[in-house]
């Protein structure tokens, strides 16, 4: 089963995979239960479930994960934000309207969530991180972790996040090196991330969007 907002693209994934069900609506924490409950009325598990919103994703996994297990979870990932600050956009009804406004999602830095809110999220329902690179993190459940031998699950994030290639999200480069290489206090680093997301969004956007931040 998949969510799709844009119609464009959800008559497309009709037609290419006429065989899943595809709910044409936007996806909310408040509404995400009731779209994908008909695919788990006959199910214990499903094999993958995956998150990838570029806006409140894991405010939308918060409300899956009690209720829904899966073999894998895969979920977009905020690669600016290192380790160990665990950073994530919430939920707000204008978010979509402003994301649109801008040519390329890669210019908007308030979006998705960072590795280590999502290890810190998935690791209290009994998911290890796999794998992360580029925009995207891999979490299996510990029920499947035999199927991992001989490596080591789960995988340090430091390593991960330090190994994997990282691209720019709206965030200089810079920036995201001096929060993961250059700032040995976190205390240091959350007021200095703090101060980036509001001072962006007092000049870019039409409101002061919330947000959660933490280590």
């Amino acid at each position: 089963m998949a969510v799709e907002r844009d119609p464009e693209r959800c008559e497309r994934h009709r037609a290419a995979l006429p065989k899943v069900q595809v709910a044409c609506s936007e996806v909310t924490p408040q509404n995400i239960m009731s779209l994908i409950q008909p695919a788990l009325d006959s199910v214990d598990e499903i094999d993958v479930l995956k998150v990838d919103i570029d806006s409140y994703d894991c405010p939308v996994l918060e409300m899956i994960l009690p209720d829904v297990r899966a073999k894998i979870v895969l979920v977009e990932a905020n690669p600016s934000i290192p380790p160990p600050y665990q950073w994530a956009m919430l939920h707000h009804p204008e978010l979509w309207s402003f994301f649109n406004s801008f040519h390329s999602p890669e210019e908007v830095p308030i979006r998705g969530c960072s590795l280590a809110y999502e290890v810190q999220l998935l690791r209290r329902y009994g998911y290890d991180l796999v794998a992360f690179g580029g925009h995207d993190a891999v979490f299996t459940h510990e029920s499947v972790r035999s199927a991992f031998n001989p490596y080591h699950v789960p995988m340090d994030e430091f390593d991960c996040y330090n190994e994997a290639f990282i691209a720019a999200n709206g965030i200089p480069i810079s920036r995201t090196r001096r929060w993961f290489f250059g700032i040995n206090d976190t205390q240091v680093g959350l007021p200095e991330i703090w101060e980036f997301f509001v001072d962006w969004m007092k000049v870019n956007a039409p409101r002061l969007f919330s947000f959660a931040l933490r280590v």
